[in-house]
């Protein structure tokens, strides 16, 4: 991507794409309505993440699995080297209006445990490595903002036709299930996590329950559609999660399954390289997380633990989501903002954890590798992205 060296033009950038967002979101409901006339179902070009149907026949198929990476271009770096100021770029929350009636979550498992300042989940305990703190539950809405700028303003990409049971795995805040029930009225939505943070008023469509996606499922055949997010760290057996995806599914169900398989980034410049600080984070984190036994980075092919499954018609593609402000892009500029603001909590959610219970690193070594870190993204000395 080319480099902006204007900076008024980027928050510019900023705020349309917000519009663009919003817009999106609003031409959404008018897609429900195209996609029942869509008789193949395919998602349209340009999807950046996996979604696959259940077949309804009872004999498995294979289809030949093709990947869309390779069509991404090189990102342009940006010329300007003046140190990103977050402060001019506001967050706006993100939080879904709660217009129709409401029901009440019922309360479970809140006793939670504390290490190093921050609060982590009390049932299934050390299961998973990150917080569930306010400051966690802020970064989760903000990471649904990115996912929602990098998807066009969509929540989904399968070709949904009218869904009536829906079910979102490691549901985190709620935000997703809550804006799937807005945008589907008639359906019914299941979130579940291990923390119970999930708000206390929700539309009537949608309930919360505290759950170990690992356990076994209790699920046969009841959903329209599986969506999977932000699991990687917390999952140990990729293969039997998707399998058990698989039967909760109806025939011609959906799974949407947006991770980045590899917890690390990358450059088109070798501007990332092993004397960076940012290398020594993702190594250690993935060390540790590994020691943990839940790896932050997915041990094998999601294609084909799809294919092992059953699952039919997979839609594999690529996008790159830049870590700082340095392409020239604007949409890529805006994520690259979006996703600095991100970091300020972001390297602590995912590594003084697992740095200090698995490494023994000291919470204040890991806190100014943080630090440290931010401060690299900060500076645009390194250009790198993730393949999302």
């Amino acid at each position: 991507m080319e480099v902006d060296s204007n900076y008024e033009d980027e928050e510019d950038g900023h705020e349309n794409g917000e519009g663009e967002e919003n817009g999106a979101e609003a031409e959404n409901d008018d897609d429900d309505d195209d996609d029942d006339d869509d008789e193949d179902g395919s998602a349209d070009e340009g999807d950046y993440c996996s979604s696959s149907g259940r077949e309804s026949s009872a004999p498995l198929r294979r289809q030949p699995l093709q990947r869309s990476a390779a069509a991404q271009p090189q990102l342009e770096v940006d010329s300007n080297s003046e140190v990103d100021d977050c402060d001019a770029w506001s967050h706006s929350g993100g939080s879904s209006s709660l217009d129709s009636e409401t029901t009440s979550i019922g309360s479970a498992a809140f006793e939670y445990e504390y290490e190093n300042g921050r609060r982590y989940h009390g049932f299934r305990a050390g299961q998973y490595a990150l917080p569930n703190d306010e400051a966690e539950q802020d970064r989760l809405d903000m990471m649904h903002h990115i996912y929602s700028l990098m998807l066009g303003g969509k929540l989904h990409l399968a070709p949904l036709r009218k869904p009536r049971h829906i079910l979102d795995v490691g549901t985190g805040t709620g935000i997703w299930a809550i804006d799937m029930a807005e945008l589907y009225p008639e359906a019914s939505i299941i979130g579940t996590d291990l923390s119970p943070i999930q708000p206390g008023w929700v539309p009537p469509n949608v309930q919360f329950f505290v759950d170990d996606a690992e356990s076994d499922w209790t699920f046969d055949g009841e959903f329209d559609f599986v969506h999977i997010r932000g699991m990687l760290g917390s999952t140990e057996d990729w293969p039997r999660l998707i399998e058990q995806v698989f039967t909760a599914l109806k025939p011609g169900g959906y799974i949407e399954i947006f991770e980045c398989p590899t917890f690390n980034i990358a450059s088109d410049d070798d501007s990332y390289h092993n004397k960076t600080k940012l290398w020594r984070f993702y190594d250690l984190a993935n060390k540790a997380s590994k020691m943990a036994g839940r790896p932050l980075t997915m041990a094998g092919d999601p294609l084909e633990f799809l294919t092992d499954a059953g699952f039919v018609d997979l839609s594999d593609d690529v996008v790159k989501l830049p870590l700082g402000t340095w392409p020239v892009d604007k949409k890529m500029k805006e994520l690259g903002h979006w996703m600095t603001l991100m970091i300020q909590t972001g390297f602590e959610a995912y590594g003084l954890g697992l740095l200090t219970r698995f490494l023994g690193m000291s919470p204040a070594d890991a806190k100014q590798l943080f630090q440290d870190c931010e401060n690299e993204v900060k500076s645009k000395s390194v250009h790198g992205y993730f393949d999302m």
